[in-house]
């Protein structure tokens, strides 16, 4: 089981962000995950779209679950989060057995990559974690457009998550 699993919604900027992160904690001994949501393919979650062949969603649940802390690395999207993020996550919500017990107490940092600055993209991120009831790192990793991320602010979100 890795010691750390990055989820990331695309596979532009944060995924080139999460590898990153993925190297810097591999050079601390610490295995990690990259879970990259855009390659699951789960249908638009409507309350009529039928149950039908979850086995995308089942493999993710399992590639989630565990102890691990998470490392969630997600754009701005027209001032919100990304699509496939909110699809995903109502799916887990609906479709797995403890849906609170996987984000209850977990600890779990927040980045973005964004063409702007990403702050609102940070704000939901942090809001909607701790609703669920997660442990969300004060210290958040930013990688946008004139201001890239620093390695010693991943190095300092890894201490903060015990890794």
């Amino acid at each position: 089981m890795a010691d750390l699993k990055i989820i990331v919604a695309t596979d532009g900027k944060n995924l080139e962000l999460a590898r990153r992160v993925r190297d810097i904690a591999t050079n601390r001994m610490c295995d990690s995950e990259i879970i990259d949501l855009s390659t699951y393919e789960l249908p638009l979650y409507t309350r009529k779209t039928p149950d039908g062949d979850l086995d995308a969603l089942n493999s993710l649940i399992q590639s989630l679950e565990g102890p691990s802390p998470w490392f969630v690395l997600l754009p701005e999207y027209n001032g919100g989060l990304p699509p496939v993020w909110i699809n995903t996550l109502t799916w887990l919500s609906v479709q797995h057995d403890d849906f609170r017990k996987m984000f209850n107490r977990r600890r779990i940092a927040i980045g973005t990559a964004s063409g702007g600055h990403g702050w609102k993209a940070l704000a939901a991120m942090r809001e909607q974690f701790a609703h669920l009831g997660s442990d969300v790192v004060g210290r958040y990793l930013r990688d946008a457009k004139g201001a890239p991320a620093k390695d010693e602010t991943v190095e300092d979100i890894l201490d903060r998550l015990g890794l």
